[in-house]
């Protein structure tokens, strides 16, 4: 046998025997043993939802509907941090934004059970809300338990029925352990924050305005800093200068700080990072100290990437 036929006959062995072993590969409840951040988004039909009980209005606020008066769905979006032991038991918090919900800046506590794993890393996991709704979702485990994905498969009463997603969770820490690896080093760079969000107006307070915004930033070590923001309100366009204060907990949650001087206001963020601080996740409250009543609050959904040091 010539050498170069020895030498293509080594490596499709070694081909088909990674093969093997990527095929042979099982999950079980260890492999979902960690802590991950994770986000849900997607929408539902417009639906009464302090009626239901999923939320309450804030003390003093008007009790207007939750949903804008419009035809088509009303978008859904929650940040969460959870971490699971090897017996399949998840123990974390979450933030949600579903239309024009009163939004809160305190977490809301989740417990989740495994409730199906599967060696091909499928399975289900359930949890019940606060107001006594039952969520079963699928997941999907793939990466060697770093990332997953979930789908919606029961959404009890007095849940709503109509609510579909998609999740995304991302595993920074093995074991069930607390996590204290991240702090000030974790937010260090240039950062992209890409945030999407909807807008009561002051003039119309029943209807719907679509915002995003860009904000280039440099986050010191001391979490200071000052960048850019590049909005599109409605049919404005706007560019502004910015400062801020961001702020990491050692369990890898974030409070965040925009200040925008030139509309006078202020936007608080809170969320967690993953991929060693590279990414993160993280809802935020414009002017969340003004009157409960107050038309422009609005509830914003954000991804911050660092792109560079």
């Amino acid at each position: 046998m010539s050498h170069t036929l020895k030498l293509a006959t080594l490596f499709m062995c070694l081909y088909f025997a990674a093969a093997a072993a990527y095929a042979e590969e099982k999950c079980s409840l260890q492999s979902f043993a960690g802590t991950y951040v994770a986000h849900e988004k997607g929408s539902t039909t417009i639906i009464d939802l302090f009626s239901i009980g999923v939320v309450s209005p804030a003390p003093g606020a008007p009790a207007t509907p939750p949903a804008w008066i419009a035809p088509g769905l009303v978008p859904f979006v929650n940040v969460s941090q959870v971490t699971f032991t090897p017996e399949g038991v998840g123990e974390g918090y979450f933030w949600i934004w579903a239309g024009s919900v009163a939004a809160t800046l305190d977490p809301i506590p989740v417990h989740i059970t495994i409730t199906q794993m599967n060696e091909d890393c499928t399975g289900k996991w359930q949890y019940t809300l606060p107001n006594g709704a039952t969520i079963e979702e699928r997941f999907i485990l793939f990466d060697n338990g770093r990332e997953y994905r979930t789908v919606p498969t029961i959404l009890g009463r007095p849940g709503i029925p109509t609510l579909a997603w998609i999740g995304t969770g991302h595993r920074i820490s093995q074991g069930s352990a607390p996590v204290t690896s991240c702090g000030p080093q974790t937010a260090h760079g240039r950062y992209l924050l890409a945030c999407e969000n909807l807008v009561r107006s002051g003039l119309y307070p029943q209807m719907a305005v679509a915002d995003t915004f860009l904000l280039q930033s440099y986050i010191a070590m001391s979490g200071d800093y000052t960048g850019m923001l590049y909005e599109k309100f409605g049919a404005s366009s706007i560019e502004l200068p910015v400062n801020g204060t961001m702020t990491v907990n050692p369990d890898c949650s974030l409070n965040d700080t925009l200040n925008i001087p030139g509309i006078s206001s202020t936007v608080i963020l809170k969320g967690a990072f993953f991929n060693e601080g590279k990414d993160y996740y993280a809802m935020g409250i414009l002017n969340p100290n003004r009157l409960p009543n107050d038309q422009n609050i609005k509830f914003s959904f954000c991804q911050g990437t660092r792109t560079g040091q």
